[in-house]
């Protein structure tokens, strides 16, 4: 087997003596005593049982004792809940990693499979909830190919049980099961899991659709029974959604009658037993998960879908009128509109929304009602201004009354653009004349309200990164910025108007792109200056504003993307914010660990290079100090991640001219984070620390105290560290002079590593990245006596993997080695391994990736390993292996018509204006993020510094190679000849 090359020595101090014993109840009472003290509050006694389970988990029999334990009806409720969230945290940890040093046994993945779903179904709420989650993690991956008994199984309980409870709870994991054929991308496996799911389920689920809609519809249920129906209901059509949501098939398409004649009932029934006192109750989600339905088969089968389109939108159009301004409703409203939107978006027969009625009734009573800003809206931009700033400034809104309410505009438009814009045309000028007559405070949601209706009508098409991009033409949007937005702007005190100030700011953020340099110029010191606005709200819409205008870029007559505005001239003003933003941070004033201000700070940093370097490098002590209180409860992961981009923005400026400095400032508060151990810092602090390394004339000892610790496996165990790691690991590989010894001493345990980082799916991208620095700085003679292990290491996974990624990781890998070490390190030894084995990897595994798109520096080291490969005797001789190779030599020089077509659009080129979102969004594990400022100046030459002009290169090294036989192969294939052409 594979893992027996060199296993990771595993801790002695274990929970389970053998590996297949039965849990006996000495060893169950003290799992459950270590589980009840992981949630004790006594902070050793919660570390000391976390490590003691943790060394235990990767033990054979682990997980079927943790399932005995939740299924014993004899443990106490605590360690039950405990040892239930350690299960979840368990599975996520563990289910993908493979062999040496971690990883589920067989056994015991059977085990749990066969188990889970009704140990789930008769455990207690609390329980069920992170079983549940735990279940759609194995699932996404197993299910269905590794898990053939699930379906079945879950088809048995709907068919035979009549507890209600088991229905629902059934019909719930079903639901959260088949929820990644939502996101996944269209495939020939995705299809064929959609096929076997829809073939066993389908008829259950219109049994159980029909059934329950007859119960419900039917009256007299009491109220706790409506209540169980409806959760039953609301799994049911969530269930429809995903298995409708690739391709339509034939049993929902033959009796879509029935579903949607429950559908449409549904949405007329109400009752207050499940409506939603102030939170939206199940009645709202239901109604609004068959808006949803509506809305998928109104965007992919309209042929279908089109006799039930006008009872739809009419009985949609009625709840919308019905429904009153309460919060609860609001996700309901916003997803009717959406259905209303796909509708009006959309070629029918008959379409309701070519009647200008139709169109102004909805602008009237659909639109407008639902752009306004309610009390409610206020209260909120006062009280809880992040969450405010989320909807309306981030996509979050999605689900908010005046994000679909745009969204419909825009969908009008797209068919009958000239006839809605005049409508709501007519009303902007009627509400701005309105503001004249009325109380201020009314005035301030008219114009609020124009604003919002301008983006809605003159926004045609806009993406993630670059902003808007199509507008409608028939919207003046330099002049209502002018009448409107830049007054507003330079009004003062700033503390006035905030409500609207802050939707100014939007509009000059959403039309960044096309407001001209001149009037952007003529506002960008009053929009600075609402950086010290009291109002969080607006002082965050200023940093977003500036931050998103100095990512604008023009294309030049060459067609290059040049930043339109430079930093000499926005200098003064940008660094002027920098201060009051870290004052706002550091006294947590408005919103705490205010995301989007530290984003503003990286961004002006990475905007202005060298301009920003004397502020920078006095700006570092004052993040440091940040940082460290931070590290106290570092509970924004964004936060977290905005923070140390802004830390190595400037550090990537400042540190090649003083090094000293930027460690003085540093080096300090990230030897806490280490000695204190603060697990969401790790990640970024060790990236930063191989930046600081890198740099760094002279080694500070710190750099020699953390070597060994940086190789224990807890911190690799982490995945969030593993990048970080690899990052830093590149460094001191770097500076191998400097740190010969204790290379040499632990190369054994990076190996360990390295091996512990393959053999997990979501790291192995990353062991290549551990490889690759290695072949790249260190010599040789570190690792020579390691390779034929790796190369069989690596050959067994490249067996075991389906993946082309790994392929091309492997391929561009063992290229870098053989264009770094001289003589025969790499060939001798993969024929010892298996005599003729280089020459079969050449023929079957080399062709398929030197055809996939590689960036620039791969394709460097892929052909300057080729020249060597193909100077060796063995391969030299084979036609065919030759030949193959050149075909693949033409696309890697980019000499055929394909290959030119892939450059020309940039095929692998990355660019360093990725959006950074940070690791929001994960609840167990800091998630990862790579630091957009962690490599030095030049570091863009990738692997192939050294071959700054493939062209050149190839030339001298493919001639002596080639040159005698590729005019007979180019005579034999035609494809060759751009090749011989080449070399001639």
């Amino acid at each position: 087997p594979p893992h027996s090359t060199h296993p990771i020595p595993r801790s002695s101090n274990s929970l389970l003596k053998s590996a297949d014993m039965a849990a006996d109840p000495a060893q169950l009472a003290q799992l459950a005593q270590l589980l009840t003290q992981t949630v004790a509050g006594n902070m050793e006694a919660m570390k000391a049982s976390a490590d003691q389970l943790r060394n235990a988990e990767v033990t054979a029999g682990f997980g079927l004792m943790l399932l005995e334990l939740l299924r014993s009806g004899s443990v106490d409720q605590m360690a039950r809940q405990a040892g239930a969230i350690y299960f979840k945290n368990y599975i996520r940890r563990q289910w993908t990693v493979e062999g040496a040093g971690g990883g589920i046994s067989a056994n015991d993945r059977q085990a749990i499979k066969q188990h889970i779903l009704s140990l789930m179904l008769q455990a207690p709420k609390q329980v069920q909830v992170q079983l549940a989650a735990g279940l759609e993690e194995i699932s996404i991956t197993d299910y269905p190919a590794e898990w053939q008994s699930l379906l079945p199984e879950m088809v048995q309980h709907l068919k035979t049980s009549q507890d209600m409870s088991v229905l629902k709870g059934t019909m719930e994991t079903a639901h959260t099961v088949f929820l990644k054929f939502r996101s996944q991308q269209r495939s020939e496996d995705l299809l064929r899991e959609i096929k076997y799911t829809v073939t066993g389920f389908q008829e259950t689920h219109l049994q159980v659709f029909t059934a329950t809609c007859t119960r419900v519809l039917g009256g007299g249920l009491p109220n706790d029974q409506l209540v169980t129906h409806f959760e039953l209901l609301n799994a049911t059509v969530g269930a429809f959604y995903s298995l409708n949501v690739v391709d339509l098939p034939e049993f929902f398409e033959d009796h879509r009658e029935e579903y949607f004649r429950g559908f449409l009932e549904l949405l007329k029934f109400n009752h207050e037993a499940v409506a939603g006192k102030d939170q939206q109750g199940l009645l709202e989600q239901v109604k609004g998960a068959i808006c949803e339905c509506f809305a998928l088969y109104t965007e992919k089968y309209q042929e279908e879908f089109s006799p039930f389109l006008l009872p739809c939108v009419k009985e949609v159009w009625g709840l919308l009128v019905s429904l009153d301004q309460q919060e609860k409703n609001d996700q309901l409203v916003a997803k009717g509109i959406h259905f209303l939107s796909s509708s009006a978006a959309t070629h029918w027969p008959n379409s309701p929304f070519e009647d200008p009625n139709v169109l102004s009734g909805i602008c009237e009573k659909v639109v407008f009602p639902n752009v306004m800003l309610r009390e409610s809206d206020v209260e909120l931009f006062e009280d809880n201004p992040l969450e405010y700033v989320r909807r309306d400034m981030e996509a979050a809104d999605q689900e908010t009354r005046r994000r679909s309410s745009m969204d419909l505009v825009k969908a009008m438009g797209r068919l009958n653009e000239q006839k809605v814009t005049e409508i709501l045309i007519g009303y902007v000028k009627a509400l701005m004349e309105k503001a004249g007559q009325v109380p201020a405070d009314q005035a301030l949601r008219f114009k609020d309200a124009c604003i919002f209706l301008c983006i809605a009508m003159a926004v045609r098409g806009q993406t993630q990164k670059e902003g808007v991009t199509v507008v409608n033409q028939n919207v003046n949007i330099l002049d209502f910025f002018n009448s409107l937005v830049a007054p507003e702007l330079g009004s003062e005190p700033l503390s006035q108007r905030s409500v609207l100030r802050a939707s100014c700011l939007k509009f000059v953020t959403v039309f960044r792109n096309q407001l001209p340099r001149e009037q952007i110029g003529a506002v960008l010191p009053a929009i600075c200056k609402h950086i010290t606005a009291e109002s969080p709200v607006v002082h965050t819409y200023a940093a977003i504003c500036i931050e998103k205008l100095l990512t604008v870029k023009d294309k030049t007559p060459q067609g290059q993307a040049v930043p339109r505005y430079d930093p000499v001239s926005m200098k003064a003003p940008l660094l002027q914010m920098v201060d009051p933003i870290l004052q706002i941070i550091a006294s947590g004033k408005g919103i705490p660990m205010n995301e989007y201000l530290m984003r503003t700070v990286a961004r002006i940093f990475a905007f202005l290079k060298q301009q920003g370097a004397e502020t920078g490098l006095a700006t570092l002590r004052p993040l440091s100090a940040i940082l460290v209180a931070m590290s106290a409860n570092p509970s924004n992961p964004v936060f977290n991640h905005n923070l140390f981009e802004a830390i190595a923005s400037i550090v990537k400026v400042c540190v090649p001219s003083q090094p000293d400095a930027v460690e003085g400032a540093l080096l300090p508060g990230f030897g806490q984070i280490l000695e204190r151990n603060v697990v969401d810092f790790l990640p970024y602090t060790f990236q930063i620390m191989g930046l600081l390394l890198d740099a760094s004339p002279s080694v500070k000892p710190l750099y020699t105290e953390l070597f060994a610790r940086l190789l224990t496996p807890e911190l690799w165990r982490a995945q969030a560290n593993v990048p970080g790691l690899i990052r830093l690991l590149r460094a001191y590989f770097t500076k191998h002079a400097g740190f010969a010894d204790l290379l040499r001493t632990h190369i054994q345990a990076i190996m360990e590593r390295f091996q512990f980082v393959l053999m997990n799916r979501k790291t192995e991208a990353m062991a290549f990245d551990l490889l690759n620095a290695m072949y790249q700085y260190l010599p040789p003679e570190f690792y020579q006596q390691f390779i034929k292990t790796l190369l069989t290491v690596l050959l067994t996974r490249l067996q075991s993997s389906k993946s082309p990624k790994f392929k091309r990781d492997f391929v561009v890998s063992c290229s870098l080695c053989m264009h770094k070490t001289q003589g025969n390190l790499l060939p001798a030894a993969f024929n010892e391994i298996q005599g003729g084995l280089l020459a079969n990897l050449m023929t079957n595994v080399w062709p398929p990736v030197l055809k996939m798109p590689l960036r620039s520096d791969e394709r460097k080291v892929c052909v300057m390993a080729l020249a060597k490969l193909l100077s060796l005797q063995e391969l030299s001789q084979n036609t065919q292996l030759v030949g193959s190779c050149c075909i693949g030599l033409v696309n890697l020089l980019g000499l055929g018509a394909e290959s030119n077509k892939a450059k020309a659009n940039g095929a692998g080129e990355g660019s360093d204006d990725e959006e950074a979102d940070g690791g929001a969004g994960q609840e167990y594990e800091v998630s990862f993020n790579k630091l957009r400022n962690t490599d030095l100046p030049g570091a863009a030459a990738g692997m192939a510094p050294d071959v700054p002009d493939l062209h050149a290169a190839a030339k001298v090294a493919l001639k002596p190679v080639l040159g005698g036989v590729i005019v007979q192969l180019a005579q034999a294939s035609c494809d060759l000849q751009p090749l011989a052409i080449f070399l001639q």
